[in-house]
Protein backbone atom coordinates (compact mmCIF):
# COMPACT_ATOMS: atom_id res chain seq x y z
CA UNK A 1 0.00 0.00 0.00
CA UNK A 2 3.13 2.54 0.43
CA UNK A 3 3.16 3.13 -3.32
CA UNK A 4 -0.46 3.56 -3.81
CA UNK A 5 0.20 6.33 -0.88
CA UNK A 6 2.75 7.97 -2.67
CA UNK A 7 1.64 7.49 -6.05
CA UNK A 8 -2.04 7.90 -6.16
CA UNK A 9 -1.96 11.19 -4.35
CA UNK A 10 -2.90 13.47 -7.59
CA UNK A 11 -5.88 10.51 -8.15
CA UNK A 12 -7.96 12.16 -6.28
CA UNK A 13 -6.58 15.13 -5.57
CA UNK A 14 -7.49 16.63 -8.91
CA UNK A 15 -10.96 15.82 -8.72
CA UNK A 16 -11.36 17.22 -5.03
CA UNK A 17 -10.03 20.72 -6.89
CA UNK A 18 -12.16 20.37 -9.33
CA UNK A 19 -15.62 19.47 -6.99
CA UNK A 20 -14.06 22.55 -4.75
CA UNK A 21 -13.34 25.17 -7.66
CA UNK A 22 -17.23 24.25 -9.38
CA UNK A 23 -18.87 24.73 -6.00
CA UNK A 24 -16.70 28.24 -5.46
CA UNK A 25 -18.02 29.40 -8.76
CA UNK A 26 -21.29 27.65 -7.77
CA UNK A 27 -22.12 29.90 -4.92
CA UNK A 28 -20.74 32.98 -6.83
CA UNK A 29 -23.71 32.60 -9.32
CA UNK A 30 -26.52 31.68 -6.50
CA UNK A 31 -25.59 34.62 -5.10
CA UNK A 32 -25.64 37.07 -7.77
CA UNK A 33 -28.78 35.57 -8.52
CA UNK A 34 -30.36 35.72 -5.27
CA UNK A 35 -29.30 39.80 -4.97
CA UNK A 36 -31.31 40.16 -8.09
CA UNK A 37 -34.35 38.43 -6.90
CA UNK A 38 -33.85 40.38 -3.25
CA UNK A 39 -33.43 43.71 -5.65
CA UNK A 40 -36.80 43.00 -7.31
CA UNK A 41 -38.43 42.18 -4.31
CA UNK A 42 -37.37 45.17 -2.60
CA UNK A 43 -38.79 47.30 -5.57
CA UNK A 44 -42.06 45.80 -5.51
CA UNK A 45 -42.45 46.51 -1.98
CA UNK A 46 -41.50 49.84 -2.37
CA UNK A 47 -44.53 49.94 -5.09
CA UNK A 48 -47.10 48.70 -3.26
CA UNK A 49 -46.16 51.26 -0.73
CA UNK A 50 -46.19 53.87 -2.85
CA UNK A 51 -49.33 56.34 -2.95
CA UNK A 52 -50.74 55.04 -6.21
CA UNK A 53 -50.79 51.72 -7.44
CA UNK A 54 -51.41 50.37 -10.56
CA UNK A 55 -52.31 46.92 -11.69
CA UNK A 56 -50.24 47.39 -14.54
CA UNK A 57 -47.08 48.33 -12.17
CA UNK A 58 -48.06 45.61 -10.28
CA UNK A 59 -47.91 42.71 -13.12
CA UNK A 60 -44.97 43.89 -14.61
CA UNK A 61 -42.94 43.25 -11.70
CA UNK A 62 -44.11 40.45 -10.72
CA UNK A 63 -43.30 39.18 -14.03
CA UNK A 64 -39.90 40.21 -13.82
CA UNK A 65 -39.40 38.61 -10.05
CA UNK A 66 -40.82 34.93 -11.52
CA UNK A 67 -38.36 35.75 -14.09
CA UNK A 68 -35.74 35.82 -12.03
CA UNK A 69 -36.71 33.52 -9.60
CA UNK A 70 -36.79 31.34 -12.86
CA UNK A 71 -33.19 32.15 -13.67
CA UNK A 72 -32.04 31.45 -10.18
CA UNK A 73 -33.58 28.08 -10.52
CA UNK A 74 -31.70 27.11 -13.57
CA UNK A 75 -28.57 28.36 -12.26
CA UNK A 76 -29.28 26.25 -9.00
CA UNK A 77 -29.87 23.34 -11.35
CA UNK A 78 -27.11 23.64 -13.35
CA UNK A 79 -24.75 24.20 -10.48
CA UNK A 80 -25.81 20.99 -8.48
CA UNK A 81 -25.64 18.76 -12.14
CA UNK A 82 -22.01 19.94 -12.31
CA UNK A 83 -21.47 19.75 -8.66
CA UNK A 84 -23.06 15.77 -8.61
CA UNK A 85 -20.82 15.16 -11.93
CA UNK A 86 -17.62 15.81 -10.28
CA UNK A 87 -18.71 14.41 -7.07
CA UNK A 88 -19.22 11.13 -9.01
CA UNK A 89 -15.59 11.29 -10.17
CA UNK A 90 -14.42 11.38 -6.65
CA UNK A 91 -16.24 8.63 -5.74
CA UNK A 92 -15.53 6.54 -9.06
CA UNK A 93 -11.93 6.93 -7.98
CA UNK A 94 -12.47 6.30 -4.41
CA UNK A 95 -13.44 2.55 -5.33
CA UNK A 96 -11.12 2.18 -7.55
CA UNK A 97 -8.33 2.56 -4.74
CA UNK A 98 -10.62 0.37 -2.29
CA UNK A 99 -10.63 -2.50 -4.89
CA UNK A 100 -7.00 -2.84 -4.35
CA UNK A 101 -7.40 -2.53 -0.70
CA UNK A 102 -10.14 -5.33 -0.62
CA UNK A 103 -7.98 -7.64 -3.44
CA UNK A 104 -4.94 -7.69 -0.73
CA UNK A 105 -7.43 -8.84 2.05
CA UNK A 106 -8.13 -12.34 2.61
CA UNK A 107 -9.33 -14.71 0.56
CA UNK A 108 -9.45 -17.54 -2.21
CA UNK A 109 -5.71 -16.93 -3.41
CA UNK A 110 -6.13 -17.53 -7.03
CA UNK A 111 -8.95 -15.20 -7.47
CA UNK A 112 -6.71 -12.49 -5.00
CA UNK A 113 -4.15 -13.00 -7.62
CA UNK A 114 -6.44 -12.52 -10.25
CA UNK A 115 -7.91 -9.20 -8.71
CA UNK A 116 -4.35 -8.22 -7.70
CA UNK A 117 -3.41 -8.67 -11.61
CA UNK A 118 -6.19 -6.69 -12.87
CA UNK A 119 -6.04 -3.51 -10.54
CA UNK A 120 -2.36 -4.03 -11.86
CA UNK A 121 -3.48 -3.50 -15.64
CA UNK A 122 -5.54 -1.03 -15.29
CA UNK A 123 -3.08 1.03 -12.70
CA UNK A 124 -0.64 0.69 -15.54
CA UNK A 125 -3.24 1.77 -18.40
CA UNK A 126 -3.85 4.89 -16.11
CA UNK A 127 -0.16 5.79 -15.91
CA UNK A 128 -0.15 5.80 -19.58
CA UNK A 129 -2.97 7.43 -20.02
CA UNK A 130 -1.31 10.23 -18.20
CA UNK A 131 1.82 10.33 -19.66
CA UNK A 132 0.77 10.48 -23.46
CA UNK A 133 -1.63 13.38 -22.11
CA UNK A 134 1.65 15.07 -20.65
CA UNK A 135 3.54 13.99 -24.08
CA UNK A 136 0.90 15.80 -26.22
CA UNK A 137 -0.21 12.28 -27.43
CA UNK A 138 -4.10 12.94 -27.15
CA UNK A 139 -5.40 10.85 -29.85
CA UNK A 140 -3.57 7.88 -28.50
CA UNK A 141 -4.61 9.03 -24.97
CA UNK A 142 -8.36 9.33 -25.37
CA UNK A 143 -8.41 5.76 -27.08
CA UNK A 144 -6.72 3.84 -24.50
CA UNK A 145 -9.19 5.47 -21.91
CA UNK A 146 -12.05 4.31 -24.21
CA UNK A 147 -10.75 0.83 -24.53
CA UNK A 148 -10.28 0.43 -20.77
CA UNK A 149 -13.27 2.90 -19.43
CA UNK A 150 -11.27 5.12 -17.77
CA UNK A 151 -12.09 8.51 -18.44
CA UNK A 152 -13.36 9.00 -14.50
CA UNK A 153 -10.15 7.43 -13.24
CA UNK A 154 -8.01 10.25 -15.01
CA UNK A 155 -7.32 14.18 -15.45
CA UNK A 156 -8.13 13.63 -19.72
CA UNK A 157 -10.79 17.09 -19.07
CA UNK A 158 -7.89 19.08 -17.20
CA UNK A 159 -4.85 18.10 -20.25
CA UNK A 160 -7.58 18.80 -22.70
CA UNK A 161 -8.25 22.62 -21.65
CA UNK A 162 -4.41 22.99 -21.07
CA UNK A 163 -4.11 21.76 -24.97
CA UNK A 164 -6.40 24.63 -25.93
CA UNK A 165 -4.11 27.30 -24.24
CA UNK A 166 -1.12 25.95 -25.07
CA UNK A 167 -1.88 26.09 -28.32
CA UNK A 168 -3.60 29.45 -28.17
CA UNK A 169 0.04 30.58 -26.99
CA UNK A 170 1.90 29.14 -29.80
CA UNK A 171 -0.34 31.28 -31.95
CA UNK A 172 0.72 33.83 -30.30
CA UNK A 173 -2.45 34.42 -28.53
CA UNK A 174 -3.42 35.41 -24.99
CA UNK A 175 -6.68 35.35 -24.88
CA UNK A 176 -7.08 31.33 -23.25
CA UNK A 177 -4.56 31.96 -21.38
CA UNK A 178 -6.12 35.16 -19.80
CA UNK A 179 -9.35 33.54 -19.31
CA UNK A 180 -7.44 30.71 -17.39
CA UNK A 181 -6.01 32.87 -15.22
CA UNK A 182 -9.10 34.93 -14.75
CA UNK A 183 -11.04 31.67 -13.75
CA UNK A 184 -8.31 30.63 -10.96
CA UNK A 185 -7.10 33.80 -10.22
CA UNK A 186 -7.47 33.38 -6.28
CA UNK A 187 -5.33 29.70 -6.58
CA UNK A 188 -3.21 31.58 -8.64
CA UNK A 189 -2.61 34.24 -5.94
CA UNK A 190 -1.65 32.03 -3.58
CA UNK A 191 0.48 29.92 -5.99
CA UNK A 192 2.68 33.58 -6.06
CA UNK A 193 1.82 32.93 -10.38
CA UNK A 194 3.57 35.56 -12.03
CA UNK A 195 1.64 33.78 -15.17
CA UNK A 196 -0.95 36.46 -16.00
CA UNK A 197 1.70 39.36 -15.66
CA UNK A 198 3.93 37.88 -18.07
CA UNK A 199 1.13 37.87 -20.60
CA UNK A 200 0.22 41.61 -20.18
CA UNK A 201 4.30 42.09 -20.68
CA UNK A 202 4.01 40.15 -23.75
CA UNK A 203 0.79 41.80 -25.35
CA UNK A 204 2.79 44.49 -24.56
CA UNK A 205 6.17 43.28 -26.31
CA UNK A 206 3.56 42.73 -29.32
CA UNK A 207 2.38 46.25 -29.40
CA UNK A 208 5.58 47.53 -29.92
CA UNK A 209 6.72 45.19 -32.52
CA UNK A 210 3.56 45.85 -34.63
CA UNK A 211 4.52 49.78 -34.23
CA UNK A 212 2.06 50.42 -31.70
CA UNK A 213 3.34 52.57 -29.28
CA UNK A 214 0.77 54.86 -28.26
CA UNK A 215 -1.59 51.42 -27.38
CA UNK A 216 1.36 50.00 -26.13
CA UNK A 217 1.64 53.51 -23.29
CA UNK A 218 -1.97 53.00 -22.86
CA UNK A 219 -1.81 48.94 -22.06
CA UNK A 220 0.97 49.84 -19.91
CA UNK A 221 -0.93 52.48 -18.23
CA UNK A 222 -4.01 50.02 -17.70
CA UNK A 223 -2.22 47.03 -16.52
CA UNK A 224 1.25 47.94 -14.92
CA UNK A 225 -0.03 50.31 -12.50
CA UNK A 226 -0.09 47.38 -9.72
CA UNK A 227 3.08 45.52 -9.89
CA UNK A 228 4.99 43.42 -7.18
CA UNK A 229 8.89 44.54 -5.73
CA UNK A 230 10.31 42.17 -7.36
CA UNK A 231 8.60 43.18 -10.99
CA UNK A 232 9.86 46.80 -10.90
CA UNK A 233 12.72 46.08 -13.26
CA UNK A 234 10.52 44.11 -15.71
CA UNK A 235 8.34 47.19 -16.15
CA UNK A 236 11.05 49.44 -16.32
CA UNK A 237 12.89 47.50 -19.43
CA UNK A 238 9.25 47.22 -20.86
CA UNK A 239 8.91 51.14 -21.02
CA UNK A 240 12.34 51.45 -21.86
CA UNK A 241 11.24 49.12 -24.79
CA UNK A 242 9.70 52.05 -26.47
CA UNK A 243 12.90 53.72 -27.42
CA UNK A 244 14.50 51.22 -29.32
CA UNK A 245 13.88 49.84 -32.62
CA UNK A 246 12.29 46.49 -33.06
CA UNK A 247 15.82 45.20 -34.34
CA UNK A 248 17.73 46.65 -31.46
CA UNK A 249 20.43 44.04 -30.54
CA UNK A 250 21.04 45.25 -27.47
CA UNK A 251 20.20 42.69 -24.14
CA UNK A 252 17.67 42.67 -22.51
CA UNK A 253 15.39 44.42 -25.53
CA UNK A 254 16.53 42.37 -27.75
CA UNK A 255 15.46 38.81 -25.44
CA UNK A 256 12.04 40.69 -24.77
CA UNK A 257 11.55 40.90 -28.82
CA UNK A 258 12.28 37.34 -29.50
CA UNK A 259 9.80 34.91 -29.99
CA UNK A 260 10.97 32.63 -28.12
CA UNK A 261 9.13 34.03 -25.37
CA UNK A 262 6.38 32.32 -26.50
CA UNK A 263 7.70 29.18 -26.02
CA UNK A 264 8.91 30.16 -22.34
CA UNK A 265 5.18 30.78 -21.82
CA UNK A 266 3.94 28.12 -22.46
CA UNK A 267 6.42 26.18 -20.17
CA UNK A 268 5.44 28.35 -17.21
CA UNK A 269 1.66 28.06 -17.87
CA UNK A 270 2.39 24.04 -18.40
CA UNK A 271 3.88 24.08 -15.12
CA UNK A 272 1.32 26.98 -13.26
CA UNK A 273 -1.38 23.88 -13.98
CA UNK A 274 0.34 21.26 -12.60
CA UNK A 275 0.71 23.18 -9.35
CA UNK A 276 -2.67 24.38 -9.00
CA UNK A 277 -4.23 21.12 -9.44
CA UNK A 278 -0.96 19.54 -7.29
CA UNK A 279 0.16 17.84 -10.21
CA UNK A 280 3.95 16.43 -9.94
CA UNK A 281 6.07 17.72 -12.64
CA UNK A 282 6.89 14.32 -13.73
CA UNK A 283 4.22 11.97 -14.77
CA UNK A 284 3.43 8.68 -12.43
CA UNK A 285 4.73 6.64 -15.02
CA UNK A 286 7.61 8.00 -15.24
CA UNK A 287 8.82 7.92 -11.21
CA UNK A 288 7.65 4.38 -11.42
CA UNK A 289 9.43 3.24 -14.47
CA UNK A 290 12.79 5.00 -12.98
CA UNK A 291 11.88 3.01 -9.08
CA UNK A 292 12.54 -0.05 -11.18
CA UNK A 293 15.06 0.46 -13.29
CA UNK A 294 16.94 2.01 -9.92
CA UNK A 295 15.77 -1.43 -8.00
CA UNK A 296 16.96 -3.54 -11.05
CA UNK A 297 20.43 -1.96 -10.68
CA UNK A 298 20.62 -2.51 -7.05
CA UNK A 299 23.53 -4.76 -6.24
CA UNK A 300 22.47 -7.41 -3.63
CA UNK A 301 25.21 -9.68 -1.83
CA UNK A 302 25.02 -12.66 -2.60
CA UNK A 303 26.88 -16.21 -1.43
CA UNK A 304 28.77 -17.93 -4.48
CA UNK A 305 28.47 -21.65 -3.70
CA UNK A 306 31.05 -24.10 -4.83
CA UNK A 307 30.87 -27.60 -5.71
CA UNK A 308 32.28 -29.98 -3.10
Amino acid sequence: MADVRSLEYPTLKVPYELLNKKFRAAQKHVDREVSHVQAAALELERVLHGDVVGASDISRLLGGMVEKLQVLKRKADESISEELEAAYVCKRRLEHLREHAGSNGPGVGGSTTGAVNLWRKRRLDRMLVEYFLRRGYYGAATRLAHRSDLRDLTNIDVFLISREVEQSLAQHETSKCLEWCYDNRSKLRKLKSTMEFNLRIQEFVELVKADKRMDAVRHARKYFTIFEDEQLQDVQHCMALLAFPTNTELSPYKELLDDSRWERLIEQFRQDNYRLFQLASQSVFTVALQAGLSALKTPYPFTIQTKS
